[in-house]
């Protein structure tokens, strides 16, 4: 996961160091030489090796060489099989990202990747001419970008006639698959050039490799049509987003040899056709991610040699078939992420063999058969998200003859009760997820006994009690998540995890937990304790934080020690000082919040130095001074709340520079000066994403999202998942002032605007009608003028308007539409001079006023609002004098102070914008409600 290279051995390595000695090349009479995975040191392939000419076999893979190859190799005649890759497969599921449809889902992409181990390259392949008794020749890694830039960059391989075996994987190769140059080589068997730019369509005239049985173009940027390749056993097209698949074609005509397709993330169009039972050599069928849809066909029930099916993240249907038994070689059935639904049929059980069974993120309904857990093949069992109903009467019980490796049932909808019968000692699960099963009491004993236990998951149940100490003495327990429950106490001053395949994690979130947050967490990488009751500093050696409770002090500085810290979440606790300088040591950090804290003093000056920063929330401190002009370097952000803090000066031009800005969140500060006119470079917010991508990042196989207070159409919103469609640009309660830029119209894909509670004035732009997807448009407590633009009628997904309190004239522009967005006319109200406005003149009134005529008169007006305001402003001395001598200074000190404090809370409520910003109101009538309270 995150693309971290990892490892399951703790055995020390055995590898030959330093570098081949000359000794070796005397030993002329060598036939066989394997000295693969060493460790050379990144020294130069020696050309002592052309004096090896009885060589047969020579394997120099993944010794980390470095440099070219030339003629090192040249004079090898006898060579029937050369390894010189220096790139090696591993697992590698980095590639599982996010996305939304109508809830979160998941896409996957290739599970496998390569590792360098080393740095060769060939600047031509002239080298292989001699080498005409080669059957395997293995290139991986050996980069060869410069070399297929030729057009005849293959012609050498094409002398190789014997040539059985070809692997150019990993090699950088660019252009089209050169068949043309292959086509001599008839008894070509196995051909590997995954993982490379051909960036073309996938030949036909590899049918004319009459021998051809293993292809593989996996991840190669390959587009168009999988051609007819009767002679193929084994056809990988995987991870090809522009290969397109009409299944139905393809197995309209006969592919008698097939054993193993992989299609998966490549773009099928329909369904899986019944045809697909004519292709009975069939033992693998890969094609998750690839927009399936429709059902499975019952045809495919004949396919009695099928060993691996997955059917991951597709748009599949319907139920799986009572006739599913007939599979009787099954091993694997993945039917991940579908719309599934009805019962898992019993038959299932009949299958001996099945090791794996995956039928999570479905709609699945019923009970899970009994039966599944006396197959004794299973291993990996996962029914989670579903709709189920059932329940497991006696865990142990359940799996009394198997024992699984993989056991997820949470949020499966299945009710587990946990007996005190003991559990058969083959019951060593190594994850064990129980989430929302319905468990009470205290935190099951028998989890005690899971020694291989590395993944436990209890969280959304009823579990209460204390946490037992011998849950963290666990010998390879790595991730713990007992979120939302009931559980009490405190827990140990010390805890720790252990390294494995995944990051530590602890999760205690919503719990009854108190007491001191332990300082000494060793191994853990990501930490959860939010919505708990704990108190004091904030722990010095966690990377990842979610820490909502009663935390004071202030942010370690051994953060800045954390170099894989992606996640920092510090909102609303007690903390104070400011962010340390350290922390420009996390260079990974992407996420930071510290909203809702007691921060003071200036924008934090190490924030320019974490350069991979996406989302930044300050909002609700104490910070103060200018936003910083090196905003505008922090190419990767995307959301940027400073909301509720004391924030002054001009709002900086270089916010232009943002290309990926989505959500600006500048409200309630005292920024002044114009909006900035250049706003051309916000390009995500001008073109709003089609791609509907969440927010987050997956740590520890978890996805932790975004989390946003959007405002808009009058209401404050919490987003707990933000898209990349969510834009927003909020600069409310601010005193900012000048006219309104017309390059705001340039901003297509906002979605809310809020510029209210300003000193903003001139016309609203006629350019505003060019924010075609805006949906909330706030320009109210402001002094814009002039008449509404016509072109705002226009704007069919707006469906919250306020205009309210400015000096707007004329007429209402009016549409279908637009005439439903304030049938209250509230917002339009506080602008007299606007035709049809509630408070202000019909429009069929033939001396319609202008502001303009209506000068003089306001001139003589003004003369009786004075008097009318010195008036009140007498009476509300008199009153307030009077009830303030009387009602306080005449009774006690306790009451005095409690009405001063009350004065000061009204004030600050004012001041503070939170409803209405004072700055709109006339400075006499605030003056007679100041003389009123005093």
């Amino acid at each position: 996961m995150n693309s971290q290279l990892v490892s399951t051995s703790d055995v020390p390595s055995t590898a030959l160091t330093g570098t081949i000695p000359p000794s070796l090349f005397s030993l002329t009479h060598l036939r066989y030489l394997d000295l693969s995975f060493n460790n050379f040191s990144f020294s130069k392939v020696p050309l002592g090796f052309s004096n090896l000419t009885g060589l047969t076999y020579l394997n120099l893979s993944n010794v980390m060489f470095n440099g070219s190859i030339t003629t090192q190799f040249s004079n090898l005649t006898s060579l029937m099989e050369l390894d010189l890759s220096c790139s090696s497969s591993i697992v590698d599921y980095s590639s599982i990202y996010y996305t939304l449809s109508s809830t979160s889902t998941i896409h996957e992409g290739s599970q496998y990747s390569y590792m360098n181990r080393g740095n060769l390259y060939a600047p031509n392949l002239s080298w292989l001419q001699r080498l005409n008794n080669l059957r395997k020749l293995k290139l991986c890694g050996v980069d060869l970008y410069k070399a297929s830039r030729s057009n005849l960059w293959a012609k050498s391989v094409s002398t190789l006639s014997r040539l059985r075996l070809l692997k150019l994987s990993n090699c950088r190769i660019s252009g089209e698959v050169p068949v043309e140059q292959l086509l001599n080589l008839t008894k070509l068997s196995e051909l590997y050039m995954d993982y490379n730019f051909l960036a073309s369509k996938i030949p036909s005239k590899l049918a004319n490799l009459t021998s051809l049985s293993v292809l593989d173009l996996t991840r190669s940027n390959l587009q168009g049509h999988i051609p007819y390749l009767p002679q193929v056993k084994t056809l990988y097209v995987g991870n090809n987003s522009d290969v397109m698949v009409d299944l139905h074609s393809m197995f309209a005509v006969p592919w008698p040899r097939l054993e193993s397709i992989d299609i998966s993330s490549t773009h099928v169009t329909g369904s899986i056709p019944p045809s697909i039972a004519n292709i009975t050599s069939l033992v693998d069928f890969i094609a998750y991610s690839s927009l399936i849809q429709g059902r499975i066909p019952a045809s495919m029930m004949n396919l009695s040699r099928l060993e691996k099916l997955r059917l991951d993240m597709n748009n599949i249907s319907g139920e799986i078939s009572p006739s599913i038994s007939n599979l009787k070689s099954l091993q694997l059935l993945s039917l991940l992420q579908n719309s599934f639904h009805g019962l898992i049929p019993d038959t299932i059980c009949s299958i001996s063999s099945l090791r794996c069974l995956l039928l999570a993120g479905n709609s699945f309904t019923g009970n899970i058969p009994n039966c599944i857990g006396q197959l004794n093949e299973l291993s990996y069992l996962e029914v989670s998200s579903n709709k189920m109903n059932g329940s497991i009467p006696s865990l142990s019980s359940f799996f009394r003859n198997s024992a699984p490796y993989l056991l997820i049932l949470g949020f499966s909808g299945l009710t587990v009760k946990v007996d005190q019968q003991p559990f058969p000692p083959r019951f060593q699960p190594q994850l064990l997820s129980l989430d929302s099963c319905n468990i009470g009491g205290k935190i099951p004993d028998f989890i005690s006994n899971l020694t291989k236990l590395v993944f436990l998951s209890l969280s959304n149940n009823s579990l209460s009690g204390t946490i037992p100490s011998w849950l963290f003495n666990l010998p390879n327990l790595g991730y713990l998540d007992l979120s939302f429950n009931r559980l009490q106490g405190v827990i140990p001053p010390s805890i720790k995890l252990k390294s494995f395949f995944m990051q530590t994690t602890l999760k205690l979130r919503n719990n009854l937990l108190h007491g001191l947050i332990p300082q000494q967490l060793e191994n853990i990488q990501a930490l959860d304790l939010s919505a708990n009751n704990f108190t004091g500093n904030v722990p010095a050696d966690v990377g990842l934080g979610n820490i909502s409770n009663n935390l004071f002090g202030t942010i370690p500085t051994s953060f800045g020690n954390c170099s894989s810290l992606v996640y920092l979440n510090l909102g609303s606790n007690n903390l104070t000082g400011g962010i340390p300088e350290e922390l420009q040591g996390a260079k990974r950090l992407s996420f930071l919040n510290i909203s809702g804290n007691h921060f003071d003093g200036p924008f934090p000056a190490v924030v320019h130095r974490l350069e991979r920063i996406s989302v930044i929330d300050m909002g609700n401190n104490k910070l103060s001074g200018k936003i910083p002009e090196f905003i505008g370097d922090l190419k990767d952000l995307r959301i940027l709340l400073l909301e509720f803090n004391s924030f002054n000066g001009s709002i900086p031009e270089e916010i232009n520079a943002l290309e990926n800005l989505q959500f600006i969140g500048f409200s309630n500060n005292q920024l002044s000066g114009p909006i900035p006119e250049k706003l051309s470079g916000l390009k995500t917010i001008i073109n709003r994403p089609k791609d509907r991508n969440l927010l987050g990042f997956i740590i520890s196989q978890l996805y932790i999202g975004v989390q946003v207070n959007l405002v808009a159409k009058g209401l404050s919103m919490q987003l707990d998942m933000v898209r990349t469609y969510n834009n927003e640009l909020d600069l409310s309660c601010n005193n900012l002032s000048g006219n309104l830029p017309s390059e705001l119209g340039h901003l297509q894909g906002l979605y809310a605007l809020n510029l209210s509670h300003n000193r903003l004035s001139g016309n609203i732009p006629t350019a505003f009608g060019n924010i075609s997807l805006l949906e909330s448009l706030d320009l109210s407590y402001n002094n814009l003028s002039g008449e509404i633009p016509v072109s705002l009628a226009l704007l069919d997904p707006l469906s919250t308007l306020n205009l309210a309190h400015n000096n707007l004239s004329g007429e209402i522009p009016t549409s279908p539409h637009f005439d439903t967005l304030s049938r209250d006319g509230l917002a339009y109200i506080g602008n007299k001079f606007l035709c049809g406005a509630p408070d202000g003149i019909h429009c069929d009134r033939e001396d319609f006023p202008t502001p303009e005529s209506s000068e003089s008169e306001h001139s003589e007006e003004q003369c009786g609002e004075w008097k009318m305001v010195l008036a009140l402003a007498f009476a509300g001395y008199v009153v307030g004098f009077w009830g303030l001598f009387g009602v306080v200074y005449l009774v006690n000190e306790k009451w005095r102070k409690a009405y001063w404090a009350s004065v000061d809370r009204i004030l600050d409520g004012i001041i503070r914008c939170r409803k209405i910003r004072v700055s709109s109101v006339k400075p006499v009538i605030f003056s007679s409600f100041y003389l009123f309270v005093f």
